[in-house]
């Protein structure tokens, strides 16, 4: 008796634990880097996630993040054992490709090592790194000389935080409002800089017991050289260590070699952890050039 042919269908709350499930067993599987947990993500209303079923037993499923500056990051994948990933995976990528027609193009982590080849097939292609490095040591150098001023981050910064993202990074690295927002709810320290009163760049920095991991830092361009991100990142380091915390992580683009320089002169180190950046112009995009 052949196969029932495999259907492909947007994600409701009945699979919910088919796809936890799944996502747990399954040696097929990609989750991004990311400040929500599955669950909690499953419920954001912007994302796209597809599920292939095939007599209603879910065989895989496949989800981008909202778009950012037309540009989405897959954040998870899967495909149970004992199935052919790559023509489930094809099929799955080939309905949600056909479905974003707003979207310029999709970037994924290269976080395992099966996802290559597979992405590979559907036209995805390396863009860059992305690198980690840790903090040695606990001896600052001396404070930059700035004429910035650092204070916390308030609520309504964060329109501001939110402009000066879009401007120093440029797609698929920039972050929307809300994960921006989750991302301040989820940090212990939050620095802005100033100059005149006016906002010039800021810091999110996560704790996790006795280590911290900075995840985000940005400068306004029209202030980038002027010391900025030293006095954020002076500031953010006396504050740690201050309270007892020298492990310390940040990631960065590979191709961003002047984030490197500012972090090792602050006593960073790559630590040998880095993972290939993948993305993908959309059909649709292509079309509409």
């Amino acid at each position: 008796m052949p196969l029932a042919r495999l259907q492909i269908a947007p994600y409701a709350r009945q699979h919910r634990r088919s796809l936890l499930d799944l996502m747990n067993r399954s040696r097929w599987t990609h989750t991004h880097l990311d400040w929500q947990s599955l669950p909690d993500w499953l419920t954001d209303e912007d994302a796209a996630v597809w599920l292939a079923l095939r007599d209603d037993e879910l065989q895989g499923y496949i989800g981008l993040s909202r778009a950012v500056a037309g540009w989405r990051w897959l954040r998870l994948l899967g495909i149970g054992d004992g199935h052919m990933p790559g023509v489930i995976l094809r099929e799955l990528w080939a309905r949600a490709e056909a479905d974003d027609e707003s979207s310029a193009g999709a970037a994924i982590l290269m976080l395992t090592n099966w996802l290559p080849a597979y992405f590979a097939e559907l036209g995805f292609h390396y863009c860059d790194d992305l690198v980690m490095l840790q903090h040695i040591g606990s001896r600052l150098p001396p404070r930059p000389d700035s004429l910035a001023r650092l204070r916390p981050v308030e609520v309504e910064d964060l329109a501001q935080l939110l402009n000066i993202d879009k401007l120093a990074f440029a797609p698929p690295w920039q972050i929307g409002r809300a994960e921006l927002w989750r991302a301040y709810r989820a940090c212990a320290f939050a620095t802005v800089a100033t100059t005149d009163s006016a906002i010039v760049g800021y810091q999110l920095c996560a704790r996790h017991d006795k280590a911290a991991h900075l995840a985000r830092l940005a400068v306004h361009p029209a202030h980038q050289g002027q010391g900025v991100a030293s006095m954020l990142l002076h500031g953010l380091l006396g504050d740690l260590l201050r309270r007892g915390i020298s492990a310390i992580s940040v990631n960065t683009q590979g191709s961003n070699w002047r984030s490197q320089q500012l972090y090792q002169r602050y006593g960073f180190l790559r630590n040998g952890k880095e993972y290939a950046v993948w993305q993908k112009t959309l059909e649709s995009a292509r079309v509409g050039a």
